[in-house]
C-alpha cells in the first residue's frame, strides 16, 4: 500500500504528470463527465492547461477551465471590496484564459472548453468541482509538505480528498529542438 506521503512526495518531485486515484466506488471507466483543469496564468499553469486538453481530447470529454479568485488576490481588498461589482474583473479573467489556451483550442478543436471564473479559494473550488468530474488536472510548484502548510498547496489539498482522480504537473522546459 502506497502512504500518502509517498503519493505527494512523487507528486512534488516527478517529471512527468503524476495521476492519483480516490475513488469510493472503484474504478469508472471514462464517461461524459468534463476534465477541469484549474488555471493561473503561470507556468505550472499551463502544464497543466496541456494535459488537460490531451487527456480530454482522448476521452472525448468537455474541458473546463477554472480560474478561481479572492478578494485578497486583487489589489482591492479592503472594506470597500465588499460593495464592489466585480463583472468586469471576472470577465476580463475569462479573456485572458480564453488567450492563454487559444493554442490548445486550436490544437484539439474537437474538445468543448467552458470556462468560468469563480470566487473562492482554488483548493476549496476545485473540491467542489471533483464531485462531478472524472478528472481534476491542476499545476504543482513541488512544494514541501511543510511550506505548504504555511503557504498552502492546492495539489495537496486535492490528493487527500478529492471525489475523482487528480493529475499533478509541474512545469517542464522544452529543449529548443522541441520548441519548434
Amino acid at each position: 500500500m502506497i502512504r500518502r506521503s509517498d503519493v505527494v512526495s512523487v507528486a512534488n518531485h516527478a517529471e512527468c504528470p503524476v495521476v492519483t486515484w480516490r475513488s469510493r466506488d472503484g474504478f469508472q471507466p471514462p464517461d461524459g463527465r468534463p476534465v477541469v483543469v484549474g488555471v493561473d496564468g503561470t507556468e505550472v499553469s499551463e502544464s497543466a492547461v496541456e494535459h488537460a486538453f490531451a487527456t480530454a481530447a482522448a476521452l472525448e470529454a468537455p474541458l473546463v477551465a477554472i480560474h478561481t479568485w479572492t478578494e485578497q488576490s486583487t489589489l482591492t481588498y479592503g472594506e470597500g471590496s465588499r460593495f464592489t461589482d466585480w463583472t468586469a474583473y471576472v470577465e476580463h479573467r475569462r479573456e485572458e484564459m480564453k488567450s492563454h489556451t487559444s493554442g490548445h483550442t486550436e490544437r484539439f478543436p474537437d474538445v468543448a472548453v467552458s470556462y468560468r471564473v469563480e470566487r473562492g479559494k482554488p483548493d476549496i473550488v476545485l473540491l467542489e468541482e471533483s464531485k462531478s468530474a472524472q478528472l481534476v488536472v491542476v499545476g504543482s510548484h513541488g512544494r514541501s509538505p511543510l511550506a505548504a502548510a504555511v503557504v498552502g498547496s492546492s495539489s495537496q489539498g486535492l490528493i487527500h480528498h478529492s471525489c475523482c482522480p487528480v493529475m499533478i504537473c509541474r512545469a517542464h522546459h522544452r529543449s529548443e529542438t522541441e520548441a519548434h
